[in-house]
């Protein structure tokens, strides 16, 4: 019985190195199909990840997934045969995204060019020491720093600011505020819902985001994702604790209307349509 016929499974074999345009979508060109006796499936791989969703013959790198500096894709087919699983991968395409910017300290994760950051704002201008740390909370256009545990301190102030953009920035220097669809691009680039103590390492419940989201595991092995703790936030006109280690709620730079747009992710879902008063405390992740 015939598994997977080597000729059959090629990709790109002539040029196995090429460039593209950062941010812009990509085909890998030259997929033939898979033959074999029986069903064939695909997988495949970005610098040895599997992508998720990506299971189809040929393969089209999204806008969001499009940066990096000799970024390897290829395809592994899949059959059965007398003998038990048959595997053949595909030739290997590397291709360098012009106009990328490279990882720095602190960042592990771009997506559309947007660099995001590896742990929440904690003080003012500083960033928390891990990712996986209930942090400070924040309203909307203001400096005052929240305690992440009860009692609140400093005393709540539940008078929202009125502005219509983030005049100051709690973000380190470099850093800012994403916008509602920076944070849309992050939330496509894929997510799973960890509780606390799981096997990717996390302290807190919350969700791993980005293209590696399903293996990066902390504190060390992130490349590809970040890990936004499920902080909740503080509400009310006494500035209540609000959803802790059930709800992820993050502050965007969108406004709408005379409210502002968060994130708000759960164990099962994520909300990007949301908003909500200004003077409620959200934590806070940048980007630059």
């Amino acid at each position: 019985m015939t598994a997977v016929a080597a000729a059959a499974i090629a990709v790109g074999a002539r040029a196995q190195a090429t460039t593209a345009p950062a941010g812009q979508a990509y085909t890998i060109i030259n997929n033939v199909s898979a033959t074999a006796v029986n069903a064939v499936t695909y997988q495949w791989y970005r610098n040895n990840s599997p992508i998720s969703g990506a299971t189809s013959a040929s393969y089209t790198v999204p806008g969001i997934l499009a940066y990096g500096d000799n970024v390897q894709f290829y395809r592994l087919a899949k059959t059965v045969d007398c003998t038990g699983d048959v595997e053949k991968k595909s030739n290997t395409v590397t291709v360098t995204f012009t106009g990328y910017i490279m990882p720095t300290e602190g960042c592990h994760l771009i997506v559309g060019g947007v660099c995001w950051a590896d742990a929440n704002v904690d003080a003012p201008n500083t960033f928390a020491t891990k990712p996986d740390m209930h942090t400070k909370f924040y309203q909307w256009n203001k400096l005052t720093a929240y305690s992440a545990d009860d009692p609140v301190t400093p005393a709540w102030n539940a008078t929202a600011d009125t502005s219509s953009t983030w005049k100051l920035n709690p973000c380190p220097a470099g850093w800012r505020l994403p916008s509602i669809e920076e944070y849309k691009q992050l939330v496509s680039s894929g997510s799973t819902w960890v509780n606390a103590n799981s096997s990717q390492g996390n302290t807190l419940p919350g969700r791993f985001y980005g293209y590696s989201y399903s293996l990066c595991k902390l504190p060390n092995n992130m490349e590809g994702c970040v890990f936004l703790p499920a902080s909740g936030g503080r509400v009310g006109a006494s500035g209540t604790l609000y959803n802790r280690d059930t709800y992820g709620l993050f502050w965007t730079s969108t406004q709408a209307a005379s409210n502002g747009c968060y994130l708000d992710f759960n164990s099962s879902t994520t909300y990007l349509t949301v908003n909500e008063s200004k003077a409620f405390g959200f934590p806070i992740r940048c980007v630059r």
